[in-house]
């Protein structure tokens, strides 16, 4: 992985994209769905109807703002920083995959 200004722009764009293409339906038939959901007497498909919705308006502004405040670090940053922290992550997530593994 090269971590440089394009590899910022990058995530910058795939963090957008993601973060729009949940709950892509407007609020009101968010809520309308919402509503006919609860009257449903099927609690399985009530909770895999809230699951498909996503994220709420809360939810999904804290994730931008947190989005955004990691975007302006890693443009304020060296590139050696960036690659020490993408290292660090991937060690992280390797560590815990392992773990994972010892526990089955």
């Amino acid at each position: 992985m090269k971590v440089d200004k394009e590899f910022v722009e990058e995530c910058a764009a795939r963090m957008t994209e993601i973060l729009r293409q949940r709950a892509a339906l407007p609020r009101e038939d968010l809520e309308y769905l919402v509503e006919r959901a609860s009257k449903l007497k099927d609690d399985r498909l009530q909770q895999c109807i809230a699951e498909l919705i996503g994220w709420g308006d809360e939810e999904r502004a804290e994730l931008e703002t947190f989005i955004a405040i990691a975007i302006e670090v890693m443009r304020k940053s060296t590139v050696s920083r960036l690659r020490e922290a993408a290292r660090t992550v991937e060690l992280r997530y390797y560590a815990r995959e392992m773990e994972g593994r010892d526990e089955q």
